[in-house]
């Protein structure tokens, strides 16, 4: 064993030795990527919630209210398919953020939160399956009801398009408390650089069998 003497500053600490290491600098940046990812979902489901209160709980009863038939109708009908479209827009958006924090932790052996991680996503699911399905089931249902001059409880065609408002109804109030869920989930479900790094210290590698080396 060598015993020469370390050479003068060779045992000074130098600014290379307190610079973050690539683990370090790898899960600063998978922490702000997510974080990214977070806000830019919470984001669309908040356009989307915000849309559908305005509309839903706002405008339509003062529509009906104040505006004559068929203009009533007509009028709402098209408001909300013009809608539907940025609301589908909203669920393609959240879904990519979804898919782009999934792919972050695609890799990860342990995860804290993994359970509710993976409810935030089955929710999201849902909410986009409700989105698409009303945009393109319910509501153009409801327009081509409109514009034959159907009202709502006159007749059978009149019981059918009250059925289908009840129905938009439902998915639209359940869509909401979906989307209040999932801005809250992906606001608690954001990983610091920290959760990242306790995440390589927890895998747990299994130990190597008893024997010489193969290498």
């Amino acid at each position: 064993m060598s015993l020469d003497p370390i050479p003068p500053g060779g045992d000074v600490f130098t600014e290379g030795d307190l610079a973050p290491s690539a683990d370090e600098k790898r899960a600063v940046r998978n922490s702000r990527i997510d974080k990214a990812a977070a806000i830019v979902a919470a984001i669309a489901l908040g356009v989307w919630l915000g849309g559908t209160v305005a509309l839903g709980a706002c405008a339509a009863p003062k529509v009906f209210e104040l505006t004559p038939y068929p203009f009533s109708g007509k009028a709402m009908g098209a408001a909300f398919m013009r809608f539907d479209m940025i609301a589908i827009g909203c669920a393609v958006v959240a879904l990519a953020a979804e898919v782009t924090r999934t792919l972050l932790t695609l890799k990860r052996r342990s995860r804290k939160g993994a359970i509710v991680t993976r409810i935030r996503r089955y929710l999201l699911i849902f909410f986009a399956m409700g989105v698409v399905y009303t945009g393109t089931q319910i509501s153009p249902a409801i327009m081509e009801l409109h514009e034959t001059g159907v009202r709502r409880n006159v007749g059978a065609e009149g019981a059918e398009l009250e059925r289908i408002h009840a129905q938009a109804e439902l998915t639209g109030k359940v869509n909401a408390l979906f989307a209040l869920v999932l801005i809250t989930l992906h606001v608690a479900t954001i990983r610091s650089p920290y959760d990242e790094l306790e995440d390589d210290d927890e895998e747990v590698y299994a130990p190597a069998p008893p024997g010489p080396s193969p290498d």
